[in-house]
């Protein structure tokens, strides 16, 4: 499945609840009144926890995410690369204050919840935003085999994961745009599931091995000094 993602960040002197409600506006003005599919935020609403085996950064970010039904792409071969990249919403959302990035992804869902709650609440649990680049000295074929066939698998054995949304970059056609291999999005159902590194982890026996086994596995296909990895708040503007 093919996406629009939009990476925003935060003013210095924003708080996180005047850039989560600032994003929430720009969307509600200037995607939802027009005829288009799913629309979607994750953002930095809460302060992450002061203690955490986690690395959560401490400013603030949302992505958005905006269905890309491939009307700007025309069927044959050799359009430029913004034409192929299928923006289609990059002209409504240029102008929003903090933009950093637009990106057009293909999308997988190794783990899916069944959404029972209304379009504007607030996904339950709690989310985290992961985005990374390929480690230096592998190809892509095998950025992709390690991440796809290695570490997904392995997170789902070890992560009480709820939802697991895996966006794999092709283009970032806005100029400026830091480039980014893989975006991933995970949920889990309780927010205890991903604050505490027990329950995140397997158990307080396995934690330990468990959390050698992620950080290796990680460092063998990801440029590790690329992560950033956000705690956020999930919300389907429109399903």
């Amino acid at each position: 499945m093919a996406r629009e993602l939009y990476l925003f960040r935060g003013g210095p002197e924003e708080s996180r609840r005047e850039f989560s409600d600032r994003i929430l506006a720009e969307l509600a003005g200037r995607v939802l009144p027009r005829d288009a599919g799913p629309c979607k935020v994750s953002v930095t609403c809460e302060d992450p926890p002061a203690l955490s085996v986690i690395p959560f950064r401490r400013d603030t970010a949302a992505l958005v995410t905006l269905e890309d039904d491939g009307s700007e792409r025309g069927e044959e071969g050799g359009e430029s690369r913004e034409r192929d990249a299928g923006l289609r919403w990059l002209p409504v959302l240029s102008d929003v204050e903090g933009l950093a990035g637009a990106y057009r992804a293909r999308c997988a869902f190794p783990v899916s919840y069944d959404r029972d709650w209304a379009d504007g609440q607030p996904t339950p649990g709690a989310g985290m935003l992961t985005l990374f680049r390929r480690r230096r000295g592998i190809d892509a074929a095998t950025f992709i085999r390690r991440w796809h066939e290695g570490h997904t698998p392995l997170s789902l054995r070890i992560h009480p994961l709820w939802n697991y949304v895996r966006n794999v970059v092709e283009a970032a056609p806005l100029e400026g745009s830091p480039w980014f291999d893989g975006i991933v999005e995970e949920h889990c159902r309780r927010r205890e599931d991903l604050l505490c590194p027990v329950r995140f982890f397997g158990g307080l026996w396995r934690m330990p091995v468990n959390m050698v086994r992620v950080y290796a596995d990680i460092k063998g296909f990801i440029d590790y000094s690329s992560i950033e990895t956000y705690l956020v708040t999930e919300i389907h503007l429109r399903g």
